[in-house]
């Protein structure tokens, strides 16, 4: 048995017979359970998904009824299962086209044979019989799965073209780049892809007619600049509020830039770019030649631009058509800064992933200004480039409320300035995470401040309070970053959520992943370099509110195993901290008993405790330092297993003192205790 959910929504036998299922609703049900396969798919989701958001008093037992079908109707292969609020779809993921496709595109992705790459995706393409769940029984599933899959189906296609014009095959492409880009002429990656696979095909294949996007359709003269790109600028979406000190310091970076990039960054959610489009439509005077946007895709849903492909769109929208661009790197660079030099420029390139894609694409020139946004620090591009950072944060205070106010309604904010400023200050002054919550309050008249307060402040339900059910909640946009991290970076990240402190440094790190505490601080800064973590003061680095509860969440969905494990290598290595730290002052009266074995050999709770095998013994048996497993230094002389008799610590609530006198008693034990 098999689902089909590219193209037409069908359930379809081992023969290939379509399988009977009668209706809309149990389509849409088969739909989103085959969408979400081997996952548990709760019962509310079902019903929003399958009535469109508003189900009747009598949803829930219609959707018993159309699971009761959906489950007879499946063969071998295919086992719906019921589980707490919901159900789970289980099954071999070869068993759901739309599974299939996926693990074949991350398997073209993985491999470096350009020949078994160019195999696997034109397996996969194959794969699809028309725009993802048509007739799906539900708009809601055909807007928001349907969409990303028909978006994963367009990068197939790039990606396949791109594979096979390294190979010398880019005619093999042409069909799917015509249809991709027949479909969204504005999709300027397919139209510089396909320009290319023509020209390699044979100057005969030009003249076909074809959709290519190209901004200035005119030949770029053989010296001088081009036409003028004009006003190429998204609109800036949302009025601003605040930032009066930002633009300030980017209208002061812009005058002094002289041909260095002025580098935007920020945590997601900071309004990086609302910020810089709002300034550059500000600016218009200033740049006669032009504005240009590129978005880099840094940290989309879609793979962000190669180097190549962002240099090639900046000089379409510089006026080069599509198939008069250098295929060579070099040629491109030189085309780039002949078209640049001297002109009143303005480009703005929007979500960089890092400073290698950037820098092909910096003119060189000190007229035109190149202002760069990015989640990352790009420190190397400030190292090479010598850019001019611009980092970003929250909101102040005044501000967040402010926003907050203009879409929840100002009489809100003004009847309960106390929850207003409690709310600004649970969504870290971040404009993304308050036009959420304001959005939410806005669609509810009946919320008080109180009850989002209450349900924000609660660190289980804080994110989710924040979602949107689309792509532009907080914990989203946390994701599209965390997903950019390598694969290290991010597992440390996830582990941090274990972390029940303030602050980390590289000793608490390295015993959270159990690496040497060199590698930890290396890690530590990849995720500084992400605005996932601040380095507060050296060597010491610390999380805002909802990158913490995102880490935790993320904590909270691995094995328990690994979860146990982190635990224990934390627990010691705070043992040991503990331990060096008592010994420094207590070296003159050592305790009765080591604190390491003394501690080590307590069980916290279930699931947390010395590690199996573990031998505690005294800390003149460890041989590193503060860490994980660290210790006394190599060489130290061990401390006496037994407490000496004259020098142990009185066991009563009182002081010793020195002068031999009685002792006082102790300042927080009543006497007689």
């Amino acid at each position: 048995m098999r689902v089909r959910l590219l193209g037409r929504v069908e359930l379809r036998s081992e023969q290939g017979r379509p399988v009977a299922l009668a209706g809309a609703r149990r389509r849409a049900v088969l739909a989103l359970l085959a969408s979400e396969l081997n996952d548990h798919v709760t019962v509310e989701r079902l019903l929003d998904t399958v009535w469109e958001g508003a189900p009747p008093p009598t949803a829930r037992a219609a959707l018993h009824g159309h699971v009761s079908a959906v489950r007879r109707s499946l063969g071998e292969g295919l086992t719906l299962l019921t589980r707490a609020q919901g159900y789970v779809l289980v099954g071999d993921p070869e068993l759901v086209d739309a599974e299939h496709f996926q693990r074949l595109t991350a398997a073209a992705e993985e491999t470096a044979d350009a020949v078994r790459a160019a195999a696997l995706l034109r397996e996969a393409l194959d794969l699809w019989d028309g725009p993802a769940l048509t007739d799906s029984g539900s708009l809601t599933l055909t807007a928001t799965t349907g969409r990303r899959l028909d978006t994963a189906r367009t990068h197939a296609v790039e990606r396949l073209a791109d594979r096979l014009l390294s190979l010398g095959r880019g005619a093999e492409a042409l069909d799917d780049l015509r249809a991709v880009v027949t479909a969204d002429p504005r999709r300027e990656p397919a139209a510089a892809l396909l320009a290319r696979c023509l020209r390699q095909a044979g100057d005969g294949r030009l003249a076909d007619p074809v959709s290519i996007p190209a901004p200035v359709p005119a030949s770029v003269p053989a010296s001088g600049p081009a036409a003028g790109p004009g006003d190429a600028l998204p609109r800036s979406g949302t009025a601003l509020v605040g930032r009066a000190d930002d633009l300030r310091r980017l209208d002061d970076a812009a005058c002094r830039a002289d041909g260095r990039p002025v580098l935007v960054t920020g945590v997601a959610g900071a309004g990086k770019s609302s910020l810089v489009l709002h300034w550059a439509h500000a600016s218009a005077d200033r740049f006669p030649d032009g504005r240009i946007h590129l978005d880099l895709r840094g940290f989309g849903e879609e793979e962000p631009l190669t180097p190549a492909a962002a240099l090639a769109l900046l000089l379409t929208r510089l006026g080069v058509p599509p198939a008069e661009v250098p295929e060579d790197r070099a040629r491109a660079g030189a085309l780039l800064r002949r078209l640049t030099e001297g002109r009143l420029l303005l480009i703005v390139l929007d979500g960089a992933r890092s400073a290698e894609q950037v820098e092909p694409l910096l003119p060189g020139a000190p007229e035109p200004v190149v202002v760069v946004t990015s989640r990352s620090r790009l420190t190397d591009l400030v190292v090479r480039e010598a850019a001019i950072p611009l980092p970003v944060g929250g909101l102040p205070e005044d501000e967040a409320v402010d926003l907050l106010g203009r879409i929840a309604g100002p009489e809100r904010v003004a009847a309960d300035p106390a929850a207003a400023r409690r709310l600004a200050a649970l969504c870290d002054g971040l404009p993304l995470a308050l036009r959420v919550a304001g959005a939410r309050l806005a669609s509810r008249p009946a919320w008080s401040l109180d009850d989002l307060v209450h349900e924000m402040s609660d660190r289980t339900t804080g994110l989710a309070a924040l979602a949107t059910g689309g792509t532009l909640g907080i914990a989203a946009a946390l994701g599209r970053t965390v997903r950019a991290l390598p694969a290290e970076a991010r597992r440390l990240f996830t582990l941090s959520g274990l972390h029940p402190g303030g602050t980390l440094d590289s000793a608490a790190a390295a015993a959270l992943a159990g690496v040497p505490r060199a590698r930890a601080r290396e890690l530590l800064a990849e995720l500084d370099a992400a605005h996932l973590v601040q380095e507060a003061s050296p060597g010491r680095f610390r999380g805002d509110r909802l990158a913490g509860l995102y880490a935790a969440e993320l904590a909270a969905e691995l094995p328990a195993h690994d979860r146990a494990e982190a635990t224990r290598r934390l627990l010691d290595h705070a043992v040991d901290a503990a331990a060096a730290a008592l010994e420094r002052l207590t070296t003159a009266v050592p305790t009765p008993v080591p604190l390491r074995a003394r501690l080590r050999n307590r069980r916290p709770g279930p699931g947390i405790g010395p590690r199996p095998g573990h031998r505690p013994g005294p800390a003149a048996d460890r041989t590193s330092g503060p860490g994980p497993g660290g210790g006394r230094r190599a060489g130290a002389h061990p401390r006496p297993a037994e407490p000496h008799p004259r020098r142990s610590l009185p066991r009563t609530g009182h002081r010793a003192r020195p002068d031999g006198a009685a002792p006082r008693p102790h300042p927080h034990r009543p006497r007689g205790r």
